[in-house]
């Protein structure tokens, strides 16, 4: 397998239960919506950005990207259903995922997660810092992770993004900056 091309999900397809069904993706950081801080920090490191959201999708679509909603096979899977949907969707060697929550998040911090891609492009990446594991911010082979993922929802009782990384292959990325990894759960934090 080699690393070819990479393109870019925005994962914005969650209920956001901690903040009372608001779509966080849509919520303002700093004036600005959240989604839109995480496809800035996309910019220059991928071939093509995408949103992947269930609800707002006019909304969504007004950023000028493409809006995929979860198909009906692996709905309620949790963030795994987002991932298996985007990588049915994407057309690149490699997925780059990230979550809409976590407008903090840099270019350099991508860049450094498509480095370790190219090296070992085989393998899933994602980052880890002090704070501990993110693994929505991560970069998988396209191909044969959708077809493992298939196989992980046949097998599988739970719904666990770690355990299927760890079924599949997976090395952690350290990043350095834990407060660029800062994951907007609460109103208080938006401000």
């Amino acid at each position: 397998m080699i690393f070819t091309s990479l393109s870019a999900a925005i994962l914005a397809g969650g209920k956001a239960e901690r903040m009372l069904g608001q779509d966080k993706g849509l919520l303002l950081y700093q004036d600005k919506p959240m989604v839109l801080w995480i496809s800035s920090a996309l910019r220059g490191v991928v071939d093509e950005v995408f949103i992947n959201a269930n609800r707002n999708l006019e909304h969504y679509a007004e950023f000028g990207y493409e809006v995929i909603l979860d198909g009906l096979d692996y709905q309620g899977k949790g963030p795994l259903s987002g991932l298996f949907t985007c990588l049915a969707f994407a057309k690149t060697s490699h997925l780059l995922v990230s979550p809409c929550d976590t407008p903090r998040i840099s270019s350099e911090a991508f860049a450094r997660l498509k480095q370790a891609s190219q090296s070992r492009p085989e393998t899933i990446h994602y980052l880890s810092a002090a704070s501990g594991i993110h693994p929505l911010h991560a970069i998988l082979p396209t191909a044969s992770a959708l077809a493992a993922l298939k196989h992980f929802f046949d097998k599988e009782q739970g719904c666990s993004v770690m355990a299927f990384y760890e079924a599949f292959g997976c090395q952690s990325v350290i990043w350095e900056d834990d407060a660029a990894l800062l994951n907007v759960n609460t109103s208080k934090q938006l401000k």
